[in-house]
């Protein structure tokens, strides 16, 4: 992995220096600015304070006249009108903005399909149960139409006016009807959601006073549906959100509890959990939310929602959990996108889905459920492939498709799959493998000699953050650290003076030994604890410049080749063999069980040298060719084509595990290095250990805990460490995760601990 860093402050002229002190902003502040596009003193004033009065007029978007125009007809002839949405968080808010606004003026009705039973959009089918109930005489969609050309026909042969209001790309043909969506044309501001074109829609209507009282929906809706917050959006994010702290609506107050109203809480726990019901069944009981005000009711909904979105999560988690299984032991030299099938999918969560995937494997990535005779996709894609064009060139395997450039969905018959999935990888074939590798860019690399507390609350300035707007991710170098565990949790964080660095526990075997240079990718934000506010940043990757660590701490992390048992027959290979395989970029790993197996290594070959380094695990699925050291026991091996094992593992086993998920070969002597732990020393730790949960002392971490055994006898770490592997295997340690010790003095077969016959005991 590599950083791109797209501002540096240093390079600021004195000219833009002296446009910092007009702004009262730092020069890190206005170099981040610019990188972002803006490039005058009047358009970083309005960035950073949106007003309303910057609103663009609705009637630049196309058809919007003609729209209001049939909307206040409706109104005055006292029309039944229905309204159409789609099932997502964006087309519910959409509705409920012309539900409120139109509740007093006319007979309104709302329709959300089935995404099971009518499918995206507009249906025939659909309509004509409505339109036996209601007998709309004017019909408006939102967030959806702008390819309903038959069912805006039909509409029309049942006597019934229809107005389209959606944001997605327009195909070849729009629909015979007014038509309302800023993709049309582009005369003005185009990248509204499809609330956005609601609410434009209420201003062309009544002014836009009274569309400022629905910019808290419209809000939810414009970062929920990941549309730019620049301009217009911006305005409606910043405002709508300020609307919701200070008088949030009872179902955004119920459903947000004590969450604050930010843009991440919108995204990562609102947006979810009102998604969650039309991924699964009906969206229809959602737009209560908006509309409804009785207390039980709501209370009722969103406990609806919270089950619902668990469910979904649930499929989701089986439906990546498959897909990751279908794609072992696929070549990805030859894989320029990922199309894959699951008879057992749910369509609702296929999108979600394939987002995981293309954050793993780097690629685009379509997945498809069958919904009766045909099969549902959505896909997702990587910034360098514009996924709606690649369809539009596709577009005669499809029965329907739509959408955007980095997400669509689509709908083909079970007969076209096989052949969209050749075509669709022999059209990325020209894609270079780099493509796929990435680069990670950094808006900037962070000083930490400079003031990071002052810029990281200069930074709240951004918000509200998204799509278009993202959050600031800062590269930072540190040198000469360590990370420690946050008590018995997998959690990590290092202190520096500038600030604290914290790191999830993906990163926690990463982040184990000590290291002396390393790239941190990092969000920056601000902790407050008892009083006392601090700059912290949270890791989001990193790259391992260089370290060092001994053979003995490699054995530490090792430790569990101990849980493994059994005996392989590698067939041994040479240098040569292996920067052979290196000529192709995607499929070969190389594993060192120690330090020293690596240094050695790298001096004897350049190429291998030069590959990717990464210590016990690595960030992502996506099997280019690399280096890892002392792999943890989370290490996915089953997406390389083949593994190179160099060094000595703590037992054959091991090895025996590895061969069993992946073609291995052995470069030179690879036999196992049994550990000694003799059974004075087990029954030593083992009184110590009982000791401390007798005296009920609570320890702060692992670190803590061996610190404090290691005082009482002479113990080294990977001795201790692998006695209470042995003492958890038996049953006669636990260790709470507040610290607290807790020892069985009940009698054991000690062989009956896989990690105890592994070890030489003598």
């Amino acid at each position: 992995m590599n950083y791109v860093v797209n501002a540096n402050a240093k390079s600021l002229t004195q000219e833009q220096r002296q446009l910092a002190g007009r702004l009262k902003i730092s020069d890190g502040f206005l170099a981040l600015l610019l990188s972002r596009g803006f490039c005058d003193e009047h358009s970083i004033a309005k960035f950073l304070h949106p007003s309303i009065n910057d609103f663009s007029s609705p009637f630049d978007i196309d058809g919007m006249k003609a729209a209001a125009d049939r909307l206040k007809k409706a109104i005055r002839d006292r029309e039944r009108v229905l309204i159409y949405g789609d099932y997502d968080c964006d087309g519910i808010c959409a509705i409920a903005i012309l539900m409120l606004y139109l509740k007093d003026k006319v007979d309104a009705s709302y329709f959300i399909p089935d995404r099971n039973k009518d499918g995206y959009g507009i249906s025939v089918d659909a309509l004509k149960g409505i339109i036996a109930r209601k007998r709309p005489g004017l019909v408006i969609t939102v967030d959806c139409g702008i390819t309903a050309i038959q069912e805006v026909e039909y509409l029309k042969s049942q006597g019934i006016d229809t107005i389209v209001t959606d944001h997605h790309e327009p195909q070849a043909q729009i629909p015979d009807c007014i038509v309302v969506d800023p993709k049309v044309q582009k005369t003005g501001y185009f990248d509204f959601c499809g609330a956005g074109v609601a609410l434009k829609l209420v201003e062309a209507m009544a002014g836009r006073d009274e569309a400022t009282k629905y910019l808290d929906i419209c809000a939810i809706a414009t970062i929920a549906d990941v549309v730019p917050l620049t301009k217009d959006n911006r305005i409606i994010a910043y405002h709508g959100l300020k609307q919701i702290s200070s008088n949030p609506r009872k179902g955004i107050k119920m459903m947000l509890g004590e969450d604050k109203a930010t843009s991440q809480n919108i995204m990562f726990r609102l947006a979810p959990r009102m998604n969650a019901a039309g991924r699964l069944n009906s969206a229809m009981k959602v737009v209560s939310l908006f509309l409804e005000n009785d207390y039980f009711m709501l209370k009722t909904l969103a406990e609806e929602l919270s089950r619902d979105n668990a469910r979904r999560q649930e499929l989701c988690e089986t439906a990546v959990a498959e897909a990751k299984e279908m794609l072992r032991g696929v070549d990805f030299n030859e894989t320029n996108i990922i199309v894959l099938k699951g008879e057992d999918w749910e369509a609702g969560i296929l999108g979600i889905a394939a987002a995981r995937l293309v954050d793993e494997f780097k690629r685009p990535t379509v997945l498809f459920a069958r919904s009766g005779d045909e099969l549902k996709g959505s896909a997702r894609s990587v910034p360098s492939v514009n996924i709606f064009e690649l369809f539009s060139s596709l577009s005669a395997y499809f029965t329907a498709f739509g959408g955007h450039a980095q997400a669509a969905g689509v709908s083909m018959t079970d007969e076209s799959f096989e052949a969209f999935k050749t075509a669709a990888n022999e059209a990325l074939s020209n894609c270079p493998s780099s493509d796929f590798c990435p680069n990670t860019e950094c808006d900037m690399a962070l000083d930490l000699n400079g003031d990071v507390l002052s810029f990281a609350k200069e930074l709240e300035l951004l918000e509200p953050t998204g799509y278009g707007n993202p959050k600031p991710n800062f590269l930072v170098n540190v040198k000469n650290f360590k990370f420690d565990k946050i008590g018995f949790s997998n959690h990590m964080k290092c202190s520096t003076k500038a600030m604290d660095l914290m790191a999830f526990s993906k990163y926690s075997h990463v982040l184990a030994p000590r290291i002396s240079n390393a790239d941190f990718e990092i969000s920056l934000g601000l902790n407050t604890f008892q009083n006392n506010t601090v700059a912290q940043g949270i890791v989001q990757s990193l790259k391992i410049n260089s370290m060092t660590a001994t053979d003995d701490e490699c054995k530490t992390y090792n430790l569990h080749h101990l849980d493994f048992e059994g005996s392989v027959n590698l067939e041994n290979v040479d240098i040569k063999f292996v920067e052979n395989l290196l000529e192709k970029p995607f499929g070969t790993l190389v594993v060192c069980f120690d330090w020293s197996a690596y240094e050695t290594l790298a001096k004897s070959s350049q190429k291998i040298k030069n590959l990717p380094f990464v210590f016990a695990d690595s960030p992502h699925l996506n099997p280019e060719n690399q280096v890892v050291v002392a792999p943890s026991s989370t290490f996915d091996f089953g997406f390389y084509q083949q593994v190179i094992l160099v060094g000595h593992p703590l037992t054959e086993g091991y090895e025996a595990y590895i061969a069993k998920r992946v073609k291995t070969y052995a470069l030179g002597d690879t036999s196992a290095r049994t550990l000694k732990l003799p059974q004075n020393v087990l029954r030593t730790a083992y009184r110590h250990v009982y000791d401390i949960s007798v005296a009920k002392t609570r320890m702060q971490s692992m670190a803590k805990f061996y610190a404090y055994v290691s005082s009482r006898m002479n113990i080294g770490e990977t001795e201790f460490f692998a006695a209470i592997k042995v003492f958890e295997q038996l049953g006669l340690l636990k260790i709470g995760d507040r610290g607290m010790i807790e020892v069985s003095r009940r009698s054991v077969e000690l062989t009956n601990s896989v990690a105890y016959r592994n070890l030489s005991t003598q």
